[in-house]
C-alpha cells in the first residue's frame, strides 16, 4: 500500500516530470534557435502542486507553468512581456493557433504550443518588435481594466454609504434599489447585508422588478 508520504511525494513530482517531458516537444522548435530550457521550481499553491520553467536565450524568455496541464505561457524580451494570446493576436496568427486545445492528453498542449511558437519568427529570429507592441497593448488594456474596476469599486463605496443613510432614514425601497445596483455585492460586510435584508422585508416590495432583481442578488450572495 502506498503511504500518505509517498502519495504526497508523487503529487509533488508529477508536475515537474510532466513539464520536463512536455518541453521536449517544444525543444525541437526552440533549440535550433539557441534557446535552452531552465527548470525554475516546483511547489504547492492554492490550486495544488505546480512546476515551472523557461526557455532562455540572452534577454529572451518563454515562461511555462504546469499544474494539472500546461497553463500560463508568457513571452519576454528585456523588460517587455506579453501573454501567449496577446502576442499571437498582435502577430495576426491567432486564427491559426492551436494552444490551448483543451485535450485530455497533457502532451498535446505542448505540441500545440510548439506549433504556435513556430509562427513567431519575430521572437525566434527577428527583432521582437511585434512582441514589444503586444506588451504595450496588453499593459494599456490591463491599466484600463484596473481603472474601470477601481471606478466601479469607488462607486460601490459611495453607494454603500448612501445605502446606510437611506436605511436610517427609513427609505427601505431606496436601500433595496441601491443594493441591487452594486457592482461588487460580495464585498458587503455582514452588517450591510443584514440592513439590506431588513430593508427588503420592511419595504414590502412584493413582486416589483426591483425586488425580483434583488432576490436574484441575494441568491447569488448565498450560493
Amino acid at each position: 500500500m502506498i503511504s500518505i508520504e509517498e502519495r504526497q511525494s508523487s503529487s509533488m513530482t508529477d508536475p515537474k516530470i510532466k513539464l520536463l517531458e512536455g518541453v521536449k516537444c517544444i525543444e525541437q522548435i526552440l533549440a535550433p534557435c539557441g534557446f535552452q530550457f531552465q527548470f525554475r521550481g516546483e511547489g504547492k499553491g492554492a490550486g495544488g502542486y505546480f512546476a515551472w520553467g523557461e526557455f532562455v536565450r540572452e534577454d529572451r524568455r518563454i515562461e511555462l507553468h504546469f499544474r494539472y496541464s500546461l497553463g500560463l505561457i508568457r513571452y519576454h524580451v528585456g523588460n517587455h512581456s506579453a501573454s501567449h494570446e496577446s502576442y499571437m493576436k498582435e502577430l495576426g496568427v491567432w486564427d491559426q493557433c492551436r494552444y490551448p486545445g483543451f485535450s485530455e492528453n497533457y502532451l498535446d498542449a505542448f505540441e500545440d504550443l510548439a506549433h504556435d511558437i513556430a509562427l513567431a519568427e519575430d521572437f525566434l529570429t527577428g527583432a521582437a518588435e511585434v512582441l514589444k507592441r503586444a506588451a504595450a497593448t496588453e499593459a494599456i488594456l490591463t491599466a484600463d481594466q484596473m481603472r474601470q474596476d477601481m471606478a466601479r469599486y469607488v462607486g460601490d463605496v459611495r453607494n454603500l454609504e448612501s445605502l446606510k443613510v437611506r436605511f436610517h432614514e427609513g427609505r427601505y425601497r431606496d436601500v433595496v434599489a441601491i443594493a441591487a445596483e452594486l457592482k461588487y455585492p460580495e464585498r458587503m460586510c455582514a452588517t450591510e447585508r443584514r440592513m439590506v435584508e431588513m430593508a427588503k422585508k420592511r419595504a414590502g416590495a412584493g413582486n416589483s422588478p426591483t425586488s425580483s432583481r434583488f432576490a436574484r442578488f441575494l441568491q447569488k450572495l448565498r450560493s
